[in-house]
């Protein structure tokens, strides 16, 4: 009770005052804008741009080139679709220029240093200004009042390790003070296994929060072992939520069942974050528009509608390292339908990770996890019998397909899984095991690819 009446009055005006966000005025903006007809968030979301492609050519050197190479000005950006003149940023060219992408005219006092997980390579270096942080805060807090949670309500997340590349004794203290203001509790990620389930599960029950969010791979082993030993959730619990991985349904299915309730998907990437997120209808992830500008792509470039496509995100917050069509590497849909709950923010559906997880059938075809939970279904393999499962491939003819499993399935159900699998590749290694290891960054891969 007291925490909740000082994360209530205290929580957010302290930490905008010690790391001189606006979060409290933003939100209120937020709350506003998400109402807004569709010809005022328009000029809204123009000027952001105008205003950010202005800057970045006067402040941010790579951009400053990259124009002058193409023949592009800021004024030559008139309307949302004239940012389509600007090449698109690759994960390459970031990193080959992450120096050039910060602006030269910068107080770095109040910036906060980071990476991304670099599971696709060398992890990037990411800045981000109070101002960027401000809007993502704000668009989280915003989304906490679509699920019914108020921002005094007591949070547990399950994470891994502090994305601040460093992290002195001072600010350590503060961040911890302000959790403890804002009513929230960290649970290392990374740490959970058998020997330290038990703990951590009691922690939950003691701490009673409303919402548990964090990585799905870390939820995912909290509920299966939750279900292995028939153990209820804290009485409080409202709503789970997850990130930085996909949430395949079969995922989804297990969670609601242990947790009895929603489970809501939310989305970003270490460079441009706060993307979308899911409402309490569930009918895909409302885009932050006021934040972010989303275009979904396909191998021609051509922008696309309804259908799976390479994303191209852009920050409109960030002035101290801007990322301008940023293409980060996941597959999505944008769609064209608006959601049920009356809010006006478009949708994007079917994330369905990284590019470059994908399986390679027989016929050529690439396919994400997705592909494989509907092969587990059809071979009668639920979530009763494994916890999670990861696909192996070498090369274009053989996948190893791991099943994390904790107890006995029938060589009837695995020879009907293997039947499956063998109409789409021509060799298979089903191989059941205890535990499928996270990487190093704490997050899950559904699909892996090594070569022999």
């Amino acid at each position: 009770m007291i925490r909740k009446f000082v994360a209530n009055y205290f929580g957010f005006p302290i930490q905008d005052f010690v790391k001189k966000t606006k979060i409290l005025p933003t939100l209120k903006k937020l709350q506003e804008s998400q109402y807004w007809n569709k010809e005022r968030m328009y000029k809204y979301r123009l000027l952001k741009l105008q205003k950010l492609v202005n800057h970045a050519y006067n402040h941010v050197p790579y951009y400053t080139e990259l124009f002058d190479a193409h023949g592009i000005s800021p004024e030559h950006i008139k309307t949302l679709e004239d940012i389509k003149k600007i090449p698109i940023l690759t994960k390459e060219l970031a990193r080959k220029n992450q120096k050039k992408l910060v602006a030269i005219n910068v107080d770095f006092k109040y910036i906060k240093k980071g990476k991304t997980g670099g599971t696709t390579g060398v992890p990037l270096t990411v800045y981000s200004d109070a101002n960027n942080r401000s809007f993502t805060w704000a668009s989280y807090y915003r989304w906490y009042n679509w699920i019914g949670i108020g921002k005094d309500e007591a949070v547990l997340t399950l994470w891994g390790a502090n994305t601040v590349l460093k992290s002195s004794l001072k600010s350590k203290i503060i961040g911890n003070t302000i959790n403890w203001i804002q009513n929230n509790k960290t649970i290392n990620s990374f740490n959970i296994n058998d020997e330290t389930l038990p703990d951590i599960y009691t922690k939950i029950i003691q701490y009673n929060p409303v919402l548990i969010k964090g990585y799905l791979s870390a939820i995912i082993l909290l509920a299966e072992y939750m279900k292995r030993n028939n153990l209820p959730p804290n009485k409080n619990l409202r709503a789970i939520s997850s990130t930085t991985e996909t949430l395949l349904p079969i995922y989804r299915n297990l969670i609601e069942e242990v947790f009895s309730i929603p489970i809501y998907d939310q989305y970003g990437c270490g460079e441009v974050s706060a993307i979308s997120y899911e409402c309490p209808k569930q009918e895909g992830l409302h885009i932050n528009q006021e934040h972010v500008y989303i275009e979904c792509l396909d191998t021609d470039n051509s922008e696309i509608f309804n259908k799976k496509g390479r994303l191209i995100v852009t920050s409109l917050d960030n002035y101290v390292m801007p990322f301008i069509r940023y293409e980060n590497g996941d597959m999505a849909s944008m769609e064209t339908e608006k959601c049920s709950c009356g809010l006006n923010a478009p949708l994007m559906s079917s994330i369905d990770g990284r590019t470059t997880d994908t399986i390679t059938l027989k016929d050529g075809s690439k396919v994400h996890g997705v592909f494989f939970t509907d092969l587990l279904a059809e071979a009668g393999i639920t979530t009763d019998l494994i916890s999670r499962f990861q696909i192996v491939q070498y090369n274009s003819d053989s996948i190893d397909f791991k099943l994390e499993t904790r107890i006995n399935i029938s060589k009837k159900l695995l020879d009907k899984l293997e039947f499956e699998i063998l109409r789409f590749v021509n060799s298979v290694n089903i191989i059941l095991v205890d535990y499928i290891p996270n990487e190093h960054n704490g997050k899950f891969k559904y699909i892996k690819l090594e070569n022999n």
